[in-house]
């Protein structure tokens, strides 16, 4: 609090009315994770979402659960798979460049 008031005194004579306190995960491309765990047969995850996971939270929800039961999901999930990171990973390892 003090250095917002330091940045924008007028804050000086705001009350506060509650704090929030907490990790904000995210994934590199700044998309959720969700659908199984290529590595880890059954392991499923629905997590990175940012700020915005409460107004996911149905629409992530609701594909996680199509993912697990094996429903024709209602849209695409290869954007949200947990396997996408995986070439980025190893994209340029070992190579030589330039």
């Amino acid at each position: 609090a003090r250095q917002a008031t330091s940045l924008f005194p007028i804050l000086e004579k705001a009350q506060l009315l509650r704090v929030y306190n907490g990790f904000r995960p995210y994934s590199p491309d700044h998309l959720p994770v969700i659908g199984e765990d290529s590595k880890v047969p059954g392991l499923f995850h629905c997590a990175g979402h940012e700020g915005a996971g409460i107004g996911l939270s149905a629409a992530s929800g609701k594909l996680i659960a199509q993912l697990i039961t094996g429903k024709d999901p209602l849209v695409n999930p290869l954007p949200f798979s947990p396997a996408r990171f995986q070439e980025s990973r190893t994209a340029g390892v070992g190579g030589v460049h330039g």
